[in-house]
């Protein structure tokens, strides 16, 4: 029995060693390194572009001013200066403009005073230009590389073109435009100065019977321009003629509207100048007059 035992006891331990080994075998550490988890986020960084501001563009911001009795803005340019020409009843702004733009600017009677229509003359050196205005509100659009506006209103004096070289210069130009400035005036003046080209005549209230003379039409003696229209209108109560002529003398033969009914009108066309009196062939106190220039 001992003899067993021993032998039992030997095989339990080999045994027990075979399957240590065994087992160790299988619980060895993997060394591998270990593959990214597949879901796990990657991140890169780069820098921010640093924006640019594109060159050659106008500022947006417009150069206002408020200080002076003319307050003005300007986009696409800068104003240097603004001077009073009295001598030319004129405005002058000197600017320096890379880019097209515009000035508004807002003048007074202190400033310059406007034609009689309360318009003004506006130049680019030395250029005339057209403009808009609003009361007293000026907008003028300019060029780029435009140098000096001028404003000018009525009553300047002009020094003249100088003739004796053929230079253009900014001066001469000048020179040029307050010419064009002061036509521009004259021929205002002389519209303003011009006959119409229509005229109404009524009898007076009552002129059927003596007592109106010597203004028994209104108006008694009417100007008109050569080729313009006299209308001869009854507003009174009674029918009249109005036949060129005198009462003295008779009918000339010129015109003649014949009886005008209450209401009625009768239109005269004089085309040569001259003076055409006139007279009402039913009530011969009633006379008047037709200047045509």
């Amino acid at each position: 029995m001992a003899g067993v035992d021993k032998f039992g006891v030997i095989f339990t331990i080999a045994f027990v060693a075979a399957m240590i080994a065994i087992m160790g075998g299988f619980l060895q550490v993997d060394t591998t390194p270990s593959t990214p988890n597949a879901y796990t986020p990657t991140q890169t960084y780069s820098s921010t572009p640093i924006a640019t501001q594109p060159s050659g563009s106008p500022q947006a911001a417009p150069q206002t001013s408020d200080s002076d009795n003319m307050k003005y803005t300007i986009r696409g340019g800068i104003v240097n200066s603004i001077s009073q020409d009295e001598k030319h009843n004129a405005v002058k702004i000197m600017m320096e403009s890379k880019f097209d733009g515009q000035l508004i600017i807002t003048l007074t009677s202190d400033s310059v005073t406007p034609f009689d229509d309360g318009t003004y003359f506006v130049t680019i050196d030395g250029e005339e230009v057209e403009f808009t205005q609003v009361g007293n509100n000026l907008t003028i659009d300019f060029m780029a590389n435009s140098k000096k506006i001028m404003i000018y209103g009525d009553g300047y004096k002009s020094d003249g073109p100088d003739t004796s070289s053929m230079d253009h210069s900014d001066d001469s130009k000048e020179q040029e435009a307050m010419m064009a400035a002061d036509k521009a005036a004259a021929d205002k003046a002389a519209a303003a100065a011009k006959a119409p080209m229509a005229v109404t005549i009524e009898p007076v209230a009552g002129s059927g019977a003596p007592g109106c003379e010597p203004k028994c039409y209104s108006p008694s003696i009417a100007t008109i321009s050569a080729g313009g229209t006299v209308t001869f209108k009854n507003t009174d109560t009674a029918p009249h003629t109005a036949t060129s002529g005198s009462a003295a003398d008779g009918p000339d033969g010129i015109f003649d509207t014949s009886l005008i009914m209450i209401n009625a009108s009768y239109p005269v066309t004089l085309s040569d100048s001259g003076n055409y009196p006139y007279f009402c062939m039913v009530h011969p106190w009633m006379d008047g007059t037709v200047i045509v220039e």
